[in-house]
């Protein structure tokens, strides 16, 4: 009797074992198929098919309207707030802040002829042609007007030329292209068409600007970031965007566009001020 249950128990454990043996292999043959389906056949795309695939969001996008916390990190200071971002496409954008305490700019309108900018602090609003503006005079971050846009939209255009190379590497589209001696290189969602990352490279490789775009969801048919952050890591600064709500696509009031300094504000064009915001010489001199 005793042999017999040995056995009994000892053939109940083999065949137990065998059986979890197949599940196995079949649950890991089942999963190794699931995710190789995932991986894209490249001969469908190229390049040119992901920039224009990654466009049609942006084409989407009529209006924005968005309350985020910004944040501005530099060498040894960094400031933070919030602002109202409206946006009328194609050109039209007005961010109005909030307690960015150290900046000096309660709210700044652009299009692509003109700009105005008020710094309430001084009582002063700034006015002049679009192509003058240099945004380092009031958020004290190397910036420029398309980054602006990216930065509010997180919608990221792809740039490819005769250089520019696809693979699917990490479960993301990656582009590369090469600028003289510099490259860009782009990583997209295949689901979402959206990027996700980009990062402008130096011939030695080291990283000179580094844009991410996170918690991806899908508002009216478009797909946003609500988590945006562009980064120069040698100039160790970085801006990023957290949206606690983002409209797309609705009606926006003219009056939103509209900056209304103070009755008795001082106001500047551009071209006539005396001196920059910022005293580029002492800021060379004291980089830190």
């Amino acid at each position: 009797m005793k042999f017999t249950f040995l056995k009994i128990k000892f053939l109940h454990r083999f065949y137990l074992s065998d059986f979890f043996f197949v599940i196995f292999c079949s649950t890991s043959l089942f999963l190794n198929c699931a995710t190789t389906s995932k991986i894209p056949n490249l001969s469908n795309f190229s390049p040119e098919v992901l920039q224009s695939r990654v466009a049609r969001n942006l084409q989407n996008l009529q209006s924005f309207e968005g309350k985020a916390r910004v944040i501005i990190e530099l060498p040894g200071k960094g400031y933070n707030g919030f602002a109202n971002i409206f946006m009328k496409l194609p050109d039209s954008v007005y961010v109005k802040t909030e307690a960015i305490l150290g900046i000096d700019i309660g709210g700044l309108f652009l299009d692509q002829r003109f700009f105005a900018a008020y710094a309430p602090r001084d009582n002063i609003l700034y006015y002049g042609e679009a192509e003058s503006l240099d945004l380092r005079d009031f958020l004290e971050i190397e910036i420029d007007t398309d980054e602006l846009f990216e930065v509010f939209t997180g919608l990221n255009q792809i740039v490819v030329n005769d250089t520019s190379k696809l693979v699917f590497a990490g479960g993301k589209f990656v582009i590369t292209t090469q600028l003289n001696q510099q490259s860009l290189i782009y990583e997209v969602d295949p689901d979402k068409y959206i990027v996700t990352k980009s990062r402008l490279v130096d011939a030695e490789g080291k990283t000179i600007l580094l844009k991410e775009y996170r918690r991806l969801r899908k508002i009216k048919g478009l797909v946003l970031p609500q988590i945006i952050k562009l980064t120069r890591p040698q100039a160790r600064e970085r801006i990023t965007v957290y949206y606690t709500s983002q409209k797309v696509n609705k009606k926006i009031a003219a009056e939103k566009f509209k900056i209304k300094p103070a009755k008795n504000a001082k106001r500047v064009y551009w071209g006539d001020r005396k001196r920059p915001v910022i005293d580029r010489d002492l800021q060379k001199a004291n980089p830190n």
